[in-house]
């Protein structure tokens, strides 16, 4: 049900993305395809639009999962100390995906405000990001792991969901499930695939994915009930 979840979170927040990472997907990719201090773009990298999509992407989902794993670990912890500790973290993932379903939904926009907020103080380590040189792979890389690392009360929520699972293994791989969910906003990034497409910006589409994850968030409230 978590994978499943986290999935869902990733695929239905393209729209999402696309206003709030937009930017920076943008910047990333045109980055990749110039040299420093040339405004012309250069291949000399011998790489193409999709396989820089795919470094980026790689590295974004390195650092979700590696994010996953210290979630996971902390869950384990944190569960040791006493069995009520982890119903009470269990409880707070629920809360965070019934708003996060209202959100995606349109029925709420708190955490969008929120998030906005906590994205302002990453202003600094952005404009420093913006220096990286991406003529290197591994760059691209490291630069998808920063990116991960953003604010985004979707990706809070995730966290959520892999801390309370209270594995290692598990909470990587919620992460993991969650970063391919997003691919497609990534992938899109290189101009070769159409993110907008219409039935990921349908209202209906919308609030049948905010329904299914309201619905996750009573189960696992249930769980921490019980």
């Amino acid at each position: 049900m978590e994978f499943l979840a986290a999935f869902l979170l990733g695929l239905s927040s393209a729209p999402h993305c696309m206003a709030m990472c937009g930017g920076i997907a943008s910047a990333l990719m045109l980055g990749a395809r110039q040299r420093p201090n040339d405004i012309v773009a250069s291949d000399a990298s011998g790489s193409s639009a999709m396989q820089d999509a795919i470094l980026f992407g790689g590295g974004k989902m390195l650092g979700y999962m590696s994010l996953g794993l210290i979630a996971g670990l902390g869950g384990l912890l944190l569960g040791g100390i006493h069995q009520s500790v982890f119903g009470m973290l269990r409880a707070v993932a629920g809360l965070l995906m019934i708003l996060l379903g209202l959100y995606t939904a349109g029925w709420w926009m708190g955490l969008g405000k929120l998030e906005q907020a906590a994205f302002r103080l990453w202003q600094p380590a952005l404009s420093r990001a913006r220096q990286i040189n991406l003529g290197r792979n591994s760059n691209k890389l490291m630069a998808g792991m920063l990116w991960g690392l953003l604010p985004c009360g979707i990706v809070y929520t995730v966290l959520a969901m892999a801390l309370v699972s209270a594995n290692m293994l598990t909470g990587m791989l919620i992460m993991l499930s969650f970063g391919l969910g997003t691919l497609p906003f990534v992938l899109a990034a290189a101009g070769l695939i159409q993110l907008s497409a219409p039935w990921l910006q349908q209202k209906w589409f919308r609030s049948v994915v905010g329904l299914i994850l309201i619905g996750f968030g009573v189960s696992s409230l249930m769980m921490a009930l019980r």
